[in-house]
């Protein structure tokens, strides 16, 4: 009867630590079960990207992900007109105009950087402790290379050269909510005499190229090309990846600017402030960061990893090696906008007031 007695109680504590070890190992493999991560990013073949490549991890480890759509400055406006309420987004794909913006004011968390295991691998670090970049951006000059040979057009090599009378009401020029309108103008600024704190003297050029419109998303500026309304505009190399993948003839140029060849910005990821799910917004980032995630993403949108083995990738891939800048030296020998010189609210108001007016 002892016996008995004693082998039911082992098999009952060997029943409740197996079900323990099982309860474990799930809570390992999915950390975030019960967890809603509500991620800030652009729609269409981005967001498409972003869910397959990124979230898609997350859900592998329990989450579920919702997706804010929008472009950095619209959803900026949404976590704005949230203030005092419970935050609408709480990881999100920020420009540096945003990153400055958001910063300052007080609407990110602090990265929490023990938990970004990938940080090691890129070529970047945590900026203001409060954004990590996860990509760089090559702007410059899409073009319609069809159109351009067909009618002989000269193939501009800088942003001033749009200003061509044969190009009148042919080009479109990004909006102030569009991230490439930024470094265009920074370009033109500093080419004019200025720099990125007398934004007005670029504004001055892009009225000399008299734009058939100023775009705001990328689609919009996607579809003028396709359709051929738009034979040339500021846009970035990611652009020409897309039109190119989709059998459009398009070239994309990699502007002189000064002694510099091409114009790179970064884009962010940051935590927004008052987030209850901060571990599950530093996963989101890390797994953005991850080698193979950096290549995967990088090849359809045509952006540049920051992650340095992912660069190393691509380097062999036909069509990013033909339209993106990826060695140490050529990045090197890059713009890139001075953002400390940048006031973002005065620029935003001299350009509504004296060119979309």
């Amino acid at each position: 009867m002892r016996n008995s007695i004693a082998r039911i109680a082992l098999e009952v504590a060997a029943t409740a630590a197996f079900a323990l070890s099982a309860s474990a190992a799930l809570a390992q493999t999915k950390p975030f079960e019960g967890v809603t991560l509500r991620v800030g990013t652009y729609g269409g073949a981005w967001g498409d990207a972003v869910k397959s490549n990124v979230g898609a991890k997350l859900e592998a480890m329990g989450a579920k992900v919702e997706y804010v759509i929008g472009n950095p400055a619209e959803n900026f406006s949404k976590i704005v007109a949230a203030r005092g309420r419970a935050v609408p987004i709480d990881v999100m794909e920020i420009g540096p105009a945003e990153r400055i913006a958001m910063s300052r004011n007080g609407f990110l968390e602090e990265i929490p950087a023990a938990k970004i295991t990938n940080l090691p691998k890129l070529s970047v670090q945590i900026v203001d402790k409060t954004a990590i970049a996860h990509q760089m951006v090559e702007n410059g000059i899409l073009i319609r290379a069809d159109t351009f040979k067909a009618e002989g057009l000269p193939v501009p090599k800088r942003f001033e050269d749009l200003e061509s009378p044969k190009l009148a009401n042919r080009v479109a020029f990004p909006d102030v909510v569009n991230p490439q309108h930024w470094p265009a103008v920074a370009a033109l600024a500093s080419q004019a005499g200025g720099s990125e704190a007398t934004p007005e003297k670029g504004f001055e050029q892009v009225l000399r190229m008299k734009p058939l419109y100023y775009y705001a998303a990328a689609s919009e500026i996607a579809q003028k090309i396709s359709m051929g309304d738009v034979i040339a505009a500021p846009s970035h190399a990611g652009m020409a990846v897309r039109l190119h993948n989709a059998g459009l003839q398009v070239d994309f140029i990699h502007p002189q600017i000064g002694n510099k060849k091409g114009e790179v910005e970064f884009n962010y990821l940051a935590i927004v402030k008052g987030t209850k799910n901060v571990d599950a917004a530093a996963a989101f980032i890390n797994a953005f960061l991850d080698t193979q995630v950096q290549a995967d993403f990088a090849k359809p949108m045509g952006v540049v990893p920051v992650n340095k083995e992912s660069r190393a990738l691509l380097q062999k891939d036909p069509v990013m090696s033909r339209f993106m800048l990826l060695s140490d030296a050529d990045l090197a020998n890059a713009f890139s906008m001075d953002w400390t010189k940048v006031d973002v609210e005065k620029w935003r108001a001299t350009w509504a007031r004296t060119v979309t007016k």
